[in-house]
């Protein structure tokens, strides 16, 4: 009786455990199953220090009517609305410290003061993200009437014309522009216009980047990622997020101005501020109280670009003389009659115009800037500029077989005169150069 009694019990514990391990099972499952579903329909993990508020999905929906910006519940109602899949975004958001592949094509231009200047040229799948942002977020926010670049029906030329035939002018340039500005503050203008953590979170690693280097190992290139992610210089949404970010800042250096008897514009990354003679006196106040204004607003002043121009001298004013009259500088004009004469007698080759890269892109260029300014002046460089393509052709460019998919147009704050085309036209970026 005993042994049937044992027997019988070990067989309903053996029963019972199979039970329990065929419900451990079952839990399991569901809870991979549950995993997976929910991956399929939100995005949970994008990285390490950028996945903490990703479960938060309120966004505050009067704000976003207030801005008139679309509205979504949730990054899946992201992804069906804007046409992104959540494997793309994921696949362009993930913040890695490590990979085998970039989203940017990184090189470096040269800078007309020396030196050269990174760019950071988003690859189609990024740019086509960071297109729809700028479409369809940034730019239905409005920027301050002081600020000229990269603005609709605004540019150098409208920078300029508030300054025309002052006595003083102040010219400030921000040290390092969009890479002072952190993932952390882009972040938090998204969540400012209201939306969502989740959705403020994928936006902003979308639009920043960490500095990048290039390492090989057993013959395979990997890509390290080193400190804290910015907004990188070439990216379509770039400009726009720097103006909106620096909304406070031009306010409060538009305030200081008037009180001070000033005016005051800024064209990206270039503060300008002119006066009368009268106002001498303010000319120290001014500057020390910039100075604050700017570190407050954790900017930082170009050690070697601040320039105080009087009237008893050129004045410039991104690139445009503004001394009686809005004009083209004299020297360099002369200098771009000489190099298309020089064409014309002995034909484009080794003739330079500055840095430029390509010299027809920079002479087209040249001469739109012109035309802003000038039109009549620029009228006659065209027709000049037909003659040498009648009599030695267009030579051709190559460099997108260097650089395969580059962006259209790269947004570079510090170059001004070179920037031609307003916002609402479309312009080969190497135009620019």
């Amino acid at each position: 009786m005993l042994r049937e009694m044992r027997k019988k019990r070990m067989q309903e514990a053996k029963a019972k455990r199979e039970v329990t391990k065929q419900k451990s099972k079952q839990k399991r499952q569901d809870k991979a199953d549950h995993w997976k579903n929910l991956q399929q329909q939100q995005i949970i993990y994008l990285g390490e220090d950028v996945s903490k508020g990703l479960h938060q999905t309120d966004s505050e929906i009067e704000k976003l009517l207030q801005f008139s910006l679309p509205v979504f519940e949730n990054v899946s109602d992201f992804s069906q609305k804007s046409g992104f899949g959540l494997s793309l975004i994921k696949y362009l958001a993930f913040h890695r410290k490590v990979s085998k592949k970039t989203h940017y094509h990184i090189f470096e231009i040269p800078k007309k003061s020396g030196g050269k200047r990174k760019i950071s040229a988003p690859k189609p799948q990024l740019r086509h993200f960071q297109q729809w942002i700028l479409e369809n977020i940034l730019n239905k926010i409005s920027v301050g009437e002081v600020v000229h670049g990269f603005t609709a029906k605004r540019s150098i030329v409208t920078n300029a014309e508030p300054h025309l035939g002052k006595d003083i002018i102040i010219n400030i340039d921000l040290q390092d522009f969009f890479p002072s500005i952190s993932y952390k503050r882009v972040k938090g203008l998204f969540s400012k216009l209201g939306y969502s953590e989740q959705l403020s979170t994928i936006f902003a690693l979308v639009c920043t980047q960490s500095h990048t280097e290039e390492i090989l190992l057993d013959d395979v290139k990997y890509f390290v990622h080193k400190g804290e992610r910015f907004l990188p210089q070439g990216s379509p949404a770039s400009p726009a997020i720097s103006n909106i970010i620096a909304y406070k800042l031009d306010k409060r250096l538009k305030g200081l101005a008037q009180k001070l008897g000033f005016v005051y514009t800024r064209y990206a990354d270039d503060l300008t501020f002119s006066a009368n003679q009268d106002n001498e006196e303010n000319i120290n106040k001014l500057l020390y109280f910039v100075r604050q204004v700017i570190n407050a607003e954790n900017f930082t002043i170009h050690p070697e670009k601040l320039h105080i121009m009087r009237s008893k001298h050129q004045q410039k004013v991104t690139g445009v003389v503004v001394n009686e009259k809005l004009n083209v500088e004299r020297k360099k004009l002369r200098k771009f009659r000489a190099l298309l004469h020089n064409i014309e007698v002995n034909g484009w080759q080794n003739q330079t115009w500055g840095k430029a890269f390509h010299l027809i892109n920079a002479v087209e260029g040249y001469i739109n800037f012109v035309n802003m300014v000038n039109p009549s002046k620029a009228s006659v460089f065209k027709e000049k500029l037909d003659v040498i393509i009648a009599k030695h052709g267009k030579p051709i460019v190559e460099v997108r077989k260097l650089i395969p998919e580059i962006v259209e147009i790269i947004a570079v704050p510090e170059i001004k005169e070179e920037i031609i085309a307003p916002k609402e036209e479309k312009t080969d970026w190497w135009n620019i150069f």
